[in-house]
């Protein structure tokens, strides 16, 4: 009788292998032979464990191999969660770096050739850019239980300029200051100057800007500078142009048929045929024919300067080499606050005068519909009706108007109770038909005066001294 083998049972084996980066981990199992143990779930959380994989186990997958007996094929057991990296941080100006240099259009759809938005006002905490920071990015854990580090992302690539600033947060480039934006070093600045190379024409457009000017040429005829909170520097001339200033003006050269405007002190070469006005001292070698108003003093340089032909106002004292010309119009001066205020007085009361008049008008035109509604015993026609409507309150309203007149009538003349001792210095010579008001009085000169001091005396007459 042959011998009867009997062969030795064999268990299921459960195989792990992980990928060279420790992100997936798969399994294969070896059937059992001979009656050996059969797989299951303790078995291959067992061969996980002996190959070190901690994280990322599919339990769904390991109980799927065991109810349908997945022998001999690879599973997928486990799988990592990968580090996300950071998201780069990023800036977004609100400004382009150039200005447009075109005509800008109104929203009627006018179109201003003048107007080329040069100079691009900002002010002080005005955003100019906003920024969104670099995230660290979130880590990862691979099939072993290590920790992935992400690659954290970069911060963006910006400059904070001269008169900007970064918020506390880092999210927002703001002004630190009002002035001009320019785009220069690679970056974004705020400039407390704004500085014109060439003449202001059709090239530039107008210059409005909030800090200092400078212009190293010309102002030509239709073109305006002005500075909101300034000063304004003219290197060359103006020439029919116009510069308005919060501070002092300054024009190397002279101004013809030009306007002027300054919050502080005038200095000038010569102005022809102009409008001036300045709260503070004003200083010329020449105004001719010019209108001017003087919140200071007033001074002519140069022995053959002058105040020649128009009219001048000054409310402090004068210092001149010449008043007038026999040559020119008229020159006109009034001197002192009070002398201002004289001239008010006397335009009131030719205003008063004028509504009195009026009043006696409309007075008539009430009396008379209001008699013909008595004598007809009926009311007026509609139309008449709304005449005498009209007419009792446009009276009420010039009597109003009269009131608040003789108000301020009372009030300059209390101020002119305080004489004002102000006077005119002249080097050379006054001239025939310069006429002059000081405080409440007034002159006109029939003769040369030359080398002598304008005031009123004690007896409140204008009146002539040497110098």
């Amino acid at each position: 009788m042959a011998e009867q083998v009997q062969n030795k049972p064999e268990d299921c084996v459960v195989t792990v292998d992980i990928n060279n980066n420790n992100s997936v981990a798969a399994m294969n199992i070896t059937p059992p032979k001979f009656g050996g143990a059969d797989l299951s779930i303790e078995l291959i959380k067992k061969a996980l464990a002996d190959a070190g994989v901690t994280y990322g186990i599919k339990e769904d997958a390991l109980t799927a191999a065991v109810k349908n007996s997945s022998f001999n094929t690879d599973i997928v057991v486990a799988s990592w969660t990968p580090a996300e990296n950071g998201i780069d941080g990023t800036i977004k100006w609100k400004f382009d770096r150039e200005t447009s240099g075109t005509p800008i259009e109104d929203e009627s759809g006018n179109v201003d050739y003048k107007n080329l938005g040069t100079v691009r006002n900002i002010y002080k905490n005005t955003v100019l850019a906003d920024i969104t920071l670099p995230t660290d990015g979130t880590p990862g854990t691979d099939v072993r239980g290590n920790t992935l580090v992400p690659k954290p992302g970069k911060k963006a690539s910006y400059t904070v300029g001269t008169n900007t600033a970064l918020s506390e947060d880092g999210k927002r480039i703001t002004a630190a200051a009002d002035g001009a934006l320019v785009y220069k070093s690679n970056t974004f600045q705020i400039e407390h100057e704004v500085v014109i190379k060439t003449n202001i024409d059709f090239a530039t457009g107008n210059i409005d800007f909030i800090g200092d000017v400078v212009v190293n040429g010309d102002i030509m005829e239709g073109f305006k500078v002005s500075s909101m909170n300034g000063n304004v520097l003219i290197k060359g001339g103006v020439y029919g142009g116009e510069i308005k200033a919060a501070k002092n003006i300054t024009i190397k050269k002279g101004a013809n048929h030009s306007k002027v405007e300054c919050g502080g002190d005038f200095i000038v070469m010569f102005c022809e045929y102009s409008d001036i006005k300045c709260e503070g001292n004003l200083e010329a070698t020449n105004l001719i024919i010019c209108n001017v108003y003087c919140g200071g003093k007033l001074k002519i340089k140069g022995k053959s300067g002058g105040l020649v032909g128009g009219r001048y106002t000054i409310m402090d004292e004068v210092e001149v080499e010449n008043i007038g010309s026999s040559h020119y119009p008229v020159t006109e001066v009034t001197l002192g606050n009070n002398a201002v205020l004289t001239n008010e007085k006397s335009e009131l009361m030719k205003t008063i005068e004028k509504r009195n008049q009026e009043i006696h008008d409309l007075t008539l035109i009430v009396d008379y519909l209001n008699d013909k509604k008595k004598r007809d015993m009926k009311p007026l026609p509609a139309d008449k009706e709304e005449i005498l409507g009209n007419a009792v309150r446009t009276r009420l309203i010039k009597s109003r108007d009269i009131q608040t007149m003789n108000k301020r009538i009372t009030e300059i003349d209390e101020i002119l109770l305080n004489k004002q001792n102000l006077r005119i210095n002249c080097k050379g010579t006054v001239y025939p038909k310069t006429k002059i008001v000081i405080n409440t009085s007034r002159y006109e000169v029939s003769n040369e005066w030359t080398h002598c001091s304008v005031f009123v005396n004690d007896q409140g007459e204008i009146t002539f001294g040497q110098l």
